[in-house]
């Protein structure tokens, strides 16, 4: 592996695991309990990193936006549903009290 390459996967990883972290901390607000598990969170983490890729391809110039829009909005979307299919029903119930839509 080329060290661009290292690099960008560690890039990856960390936008991975921040999504991560979100989700847990809006699961978790007002009850720990709700934490994603080991399962839930290596699922979540395959997801994520789908959305990442599409988000690292994704032209970020101004004059781009709507091809940005139309490339990851659908993405968004998808990985939202997909995400939020894996959440118990209390899980499911926290992330929408406490999640951002």
């Amino acid at each position: 592996m080329t060290s661009a390459t290292v690099f960008a996967q560690k890039s990856v990883d960390a936008q991975i695991t921040d999504l991560i972290k979100r989700d847990n901390t809006l699961l978790t607000e007002k009850d720990t309990s709700l934490k994603l598990t080991e399962a839930q969170e290596a699922k979540v983490r395959e997801i994520y990193k789908e959305l990442v890729v599409v988000l690292d391809k994704a032209p970020k110039s101004k004059k781009k936006q709507q091809e940005f829009e139309k490339t990851v909005l659908p993405k968004r979307e998808e990985t939202l549903n997909a995400v939020l299919s894996l959440l118990t029903p209390k899980q499911l119930e926290a992330y929408n009290t406490n999640g951002i839509h």
